[in-house]
């Protein structure tokens, strides 16, 4: 028997209903989808870099209304910074934490930022990485690999733990086999001091020094407490012979996919967490020192003329090589 019309309209109204109920729905579902931001890095929970991510996760959360969340995957889950950001260039990874070491791999030019004794002190570092070189660097790393900084971390001065003796001349160096990260400036100034650079990725660096892989590493204060060196070196020399730096790096096309408001609010919590940040550092580094003395390690004032003199040929040599010889002045114009 066909339905009656009042059955037949009541069927359709229902039906329209429940289309637009679900619509609707949809549309709710929609504006509120979150966008999620995997970030790694290779450092420990207890790092400033830690900190200033998680700083980051929450900015972020605010400043795009809890639209876009970050997960940070710290400690080399995603493996060593050279995997890390070769995993953010291909894209199976929206973000992770750089330096421009790794950087100088795709755009030589980053390779002058980490130069010895390159930087009257932080706050000329901080004028050049933040002013028209640093960004200009930055966007022939976004045309190069498709690899985009955010900020600045002010990673620090990086000094020399020895499992034995100490550093107090550059002839101390000499057929020292050292730890250094993945970077030619690094291989370079070692190198230049007569040492035998040896690249391990950071994880491994503890077990390197005490099977005697390596006699040496180099690295900051923070590092040297974080990763427990201090457990397997006599010494940390304050050899200051690098001022680091580190950054927030996120995949360009995921980038420019973002809404431009979610992309005003990941660019404006990385450039305010970085902020915060450098406003800390000397505090903190000062800190680290503190825990490194109170864990028994030696920590050796080093007079800094001797090295500064001993690198000044390399980094002219360096600056040239790659074709940068003004960027290095501009460098020491600032």
């Amino acid at each position: 028997m066909k339905p009656n019309k009042v059955v037949r309209k009541a069927m359709f109204m229902a039906t329209a209903s429940g289309i637009v109920g679900l619509v609707s729905m949809m549309s709710v579902s929609s504006a509120f989808a979150v966008i999620k931001i995997n970030f790694a890095h290779h450092l420990p929970a207890e790092s400033e870099q830690h900190m200033a991510a998680e700083r980051f996760r929450d900015l972020v959360a605010e400043y795009s209304n809890g639209e876009v969340q970050v997960q940070i995957l710290p400690s080399g889950q995603m493996g060593g910074q050279r995997e890390i950001i070769e995993s953010v260039e291909l894209g199976t990874l929206e973000m992770g934490y750089g330096e421009s070491g790794l950087y100088a791999n795709y755009v030589p030019g980053f390779g002058l930022l980490t130069l010895p004794f390159l930087y009257r002190d932080t706050e000329h570092w901080e004028q050049v990485v933040t002013g028209e070189i640093g960004d200009r660097l930055i966007e022939q790393l976004v045309d190069t690999s498709g690899v985009r900084p955010l900020n600045w971390i002010l990673a620090g001065y990086r000094d020399t733990y020895l499992v034995n003796d100490t550093i107090e001349s550059p002839d101390d160096f000499k057929n020292l086999k050292i730890r250094v990260p993945e970077s030619p400036v690094f291989v370079g100034t070692f190198s230049a001091l007569g040492a035998q650079p040896t690249p391990v990725p950071m994880p491994d660096v503890y077990t390197a020094m005490q099977t005697g892989l390596v006699d040496a590493m180099e690295g900051t204060p923070e590092v040297g407490y974080t990763f427990r060196i201090y457990e397997v070196a006599e010494s940390l020399s304050k050899t200051r012979h690098i001022l680091f730096d580190g950054s927030f790096a996120i995949n360009e096309n995921f980038y420019n996919n973002l809404s431009d408001s979610n992309r005003e609010a990941v660019t404006r919590a990385a450039q305010e967490a970085a902020e915060m940040q450098r406003g800390e550092w000397a505090e903190r580094e000062q800190s680290w020192l503190d825990k490194l003395t109170e864990e028994g390690i030696a920590i050796i004032e080093v007079d800094p003329e001797p090295f500064q003199d001993a690198l000044a040929s390399f980094r002219e040599k360096f600056a040239a090589d790659i074709g940068a010889v003004e960027l290095l002045e501009s460098i020491d114009q600032q």
